[in-house]
């Protein structure tokens, strides 16, 4: 007997997944705008406790944008992996 060849559907990303995806991709651009402007107020300053706030503030803001950009990696290469 020859068994019938069964085509396979690609899996459809579920709306869940989406809507983390677009979440992520928020938040990465929030604190992207974040450690760019307390980084531009860190070079500006002039007075020695608002430059050490605003260099704490931007290496604060710098890991959470790498903290998203690999999680968004993650994701990304999940869904591809899917297909």
């Amino acid at each position: 007997m020859v068994k019938k060849r069964v085509k396979k559907k690609p899996k459809k990303v579920s709306k869940k997944t989406e809507r983390k995806i677009g979440i992520i991709v928020k938040n990465l651009i929030l604190f992207v705008i974040l450690f760019i402007f307390s980084f531009i107020l860190y070079n500006v300053s002039s007075q020695e406790m608002y430059q050490s706030l605003f260099f704490l503030l931007s290496i604060i803001f710098g890991f959470l944008v790498i903290a998203f950009l690999i999680v968004y990696l993650i994701f990304f290469f999940a869904r591809i992996m899917k297909k």
